[in-house]
């Protein structure tokens, strides 16, 4: 019974600690979480008019920059499939930012992605020709943001008159390196 509850606990914790979390973002604050900056800013705003409706047209820049002093590398998980992830995407989803008061007419955006770069290593595996013998080969070893490096997205997103954008990002869970 002790065993059971304690795995219990166990498992009950490992989910909290991989909780995504949602934050509300200010432009030009970048939100700093386990050696990452999440921020973004705007590179070009319009006024627009559809429909006899008028809106503010806004061109954002979706960042996340490595400021940990170390490589952060997200390693391949069990599940995902040959190309390393569980798309076919080659890149890996490190943040999600919504536009809570975008309106998504004339094929505008809501809400943007900024991904992670493939990672890749010199790795030893059998050499199948001969026995006993080892070859160095460049794999994929999973994905990773470089010390200083800044990953971006941008999108374009329509507004209410009058109104800047309001941002939230969701921070996908990171493993930290130790």
């Amino acid at each position: 019974m002790r065993k059971s509850a304690f795995l219990l606990a166990v498992l009950f914790l490992g989910k909290i600690g991989q909780a995504q979390q949602v934050v509300d973002l200010e432009e030009g604050k970048p939100y700093s979480y386990n050696g990452l900056e999440y921020g973004y800013y705007i590179s070009n705003e319009s006024s627009k008019e559809v429909k006899g409706e008028d809106y503010e047209r806004y061109e954002i820049n979706l960042t996340v920059t490595n400021t940990s002093g170390c490589l952060k590398l997200i390693p391949f998980k069990a599940g995902w499939n040959s190309s390393g992830s569980t798309s076919s995407e080659d890149n890996f989803m490190i943040a999600e930012f919504n536009c809570t008061n975008a309106t998504g007419k004339r094929l505008t955006a809501k809400k943007g992605t900024v991904s992670a770069k493939p990672w890749y290593s010199n790795v030893r595996i059998p050499d199948e020709s001969v026995k006993d013998k080892y070859k160095t080969i460049n794999a994929q070893v999973g994905y990773a943001l470089r010390n200083g490096q800044a990953a971006t997205s941008r999108i374009i997103v329509l507004v209410p008159k009058g109104e800047r954008p309001k941002l939230n990002c969701r921070v996908v869970y990171l493993p930290e390196v130790q």
